[in-house]
């Protein structure tokens, strides 16, 4: 039965205190946690069209980003066309990371033909910027004729260019990696 004005719990008043701060912290939680769901569904649907916007005015950190989405499928949305479209314009205007994700689409055939020697084209542009695994695979390519003829002292020099930046994932790795391949 339902309190009329005026009326009070026969609690007393810090029983009565803590009934209703417990009561009142359970709603509150439960409405902050659907708020807060709420609240991160809206601002990664508006962080989405923020990057497209800028994406689309042409702002290459934006095109990057918004062609990872499209890779991932994030927003319930995966496409390799949409993907591969966005990095390519993100590595015309030059950004490294771009151009390797765009070697490595035109490689594999991923929403475009497969075509290794742009493959080798893009990941030579990424690998001269300094995009470490881009050299990685650049001295793959040139050890393997993959997209350009074979070329054993290329392959060397950009091998060693990879194992000055100390990656772990340098020339040792990458010969053994070549011994499993042949």
């Amino acid at each position: 039965m339902p309190l009329r004005r005026g009326q009070s719990m026969n609690l007393p008043k810090a029983e009565s205190f803590n009934t209703a701060w417990t009561w009142l912290s359970v709603v509150l939680r439960n409405q902050s946690d659907h708020a807060r769901v709420w609240l991160a569904a809206e601002f990664k649907e508006a962080r989405f069209h923020y990057i497209r916007l800028r994406a689309e005015k042409g702002d290459p950190g934006s095109e990057h980003r918004l062609g990872l989405i499209f890779e991932s499928g994030e927003h319930g949305v995966q496409s390799d066309y949409e993907a591969h479209k966005w990095l390519l314009r993100a590595a015309f205007h030059g950004v490294s990371a771009a151009q390797a994700k765009v070697s490595e689409y035109c490689r594999d055939g991923r929403g475009v033909a497969r075509n290794n020697e742009e493959a080798f084209k893009w990941c030579r542009k990424a690998a001269e910027q300094g995009h470490s695994a881009s050299q990685v695979r650049l001295a793959e390519m040139y050890r393997d004729g993959i997209g350009i003829e074979r070329n054993p002292k290329e392959a060397k020099k950009w091998d060693d260019k990879a194992a000055t930046r100390k990656l772990p994932f340098s020339r040792a790795v990458s010969e053994q990696l070549s011994a499993f391949s042949r």
